[in-house]
């Protein structure tokens, strides 16, 4: 994986707004460019790395394997997304595999070599943390906003009803900070 060169297409991530040039040159340091063909994996339901990825090109797809309805589509990325941001930030087994829709290229960072930044006070590492963060509450902002129309739905039929409210239960147990 050779060094992504591409300063101004950096530029344009959301998830690396507000970082100058002198900082985006500090991830680029550590960032390598990796490319995938249409149908490779870039992650596997299940299995654990700890990598950051951003879409510099083309198209891939998170894809959910569930046990009742096959794989589930959950997103299609484009250009200046990321993901991988849950392992990269929380070590476990990935939740969906990323798989490319057309041919892809990607700026992958090592959670190790985003770890020295920390060490070292880099301000871009804590700048992407922050802006990762931002992105990680609007999606569960989004998320709750939906869980509460689904139990909405469900009022009044008991089987389905207690299911939501299990599943409420399950997803906020413990969640202190």
């Amino acid at each position: 994986m050779e060094p992504v060169k591409s300063d101004e297409l950096l530029a344009r991530v959301p998830a690396l707004r507000g970082l100058n040039a002198g900082e985006r040159h500090q991830l680029q340091e550590i960032g390598r460019e990796k490319t995938f063909e249409p149908g490779e994996r870039v992650l596997v339901q299940g299995k654990t790395s700890q990598f950051l990825w951003f879409v510099l090109e083309g198209q891939c797809q998170v894809v959910r394997d569930t046990t009742h309805d096959g794989p589930v589509v959950l997103a299609e990325l484009g250009p200046l997304q990321l993901f991988g941001e849950m392992s990269f930030f929380s070590p476990a087994p990935h939740s969906a595999n990323v798989v490319a829709k057309t041919a892809i290229r990607l700026l992958c960072i090592d959670r190790s070599d985003y770890d020295d930044l920390i060490r070292d006070n880099v301000p871009a590492a804590y700048k992407l943390a922050y802006n990762i963060v931002e992105g990680v509450a609007a999606k569960l902002r989004r998320m709750n906003d939906r869980l509460a129309e689904l139990s909405a739905e469900q009022d009044g039929q008991d089987d389905r009803h207690l299911e939501w409210r299990q599943f409420r239960d399950r997803l906020f147990k413990g969640w202190s900070l």
